[in-house]
């Protein structure tokens, strides 16, 4: 799990997805307070903070923040990380896609979107 929160906003999270039965393998963070601010970061900064969110024991990394701008960098993540990568807004919408029947996959938005949502 790569966060944007500060270390312990992201200790708790990656407990909680524990409760959840998800492993967390690594968990990277860079302490940023405020939303406004991690809608600052460019492209190249989402890249390396999904790297450093990635280990070779991970199925997929996370990046949980819905201020995180990464629609445009969905696949240049993946390909640079030969990974999954789920993101907030991403996982978002696919769910409520899916849950409003959508059956269609889509290019672009990384592996996740490929399939039609089931």
């Amino acid at each position: 799990m790569a966060a944007t929160y500060p270390d312990d906003v992201a200790a708790h999270f990656a407990r909680f997805l524990g409760s959840a039965g998800v492993d967390v393998v690594r968990l990277s963070s860079l302490g940023i307070v405020t939303a406004a601010e991690v809608g600052t970061l460019g492209p190249d900064r989402v890249l390396e903070l999904a790297a450093a969110g990635d280990h070779p024991d991970a199925q997929a990394v996370l990046l949980p923040d819905t201020a995180l701008h990464t629609v445009a960098v969905l696949d240049r993540l993946e390909d640079r990380l030969g990974k999954p990568v789920l993101t907030a807004n991403q996982v978002s919408i696919w769910q409520g896609l899916r849950l409003a029947g959508d059956r269609v996959g889509r290019t672009g938005l990384g592996t996740l979107f490929r399939e039609p949502p089931g």
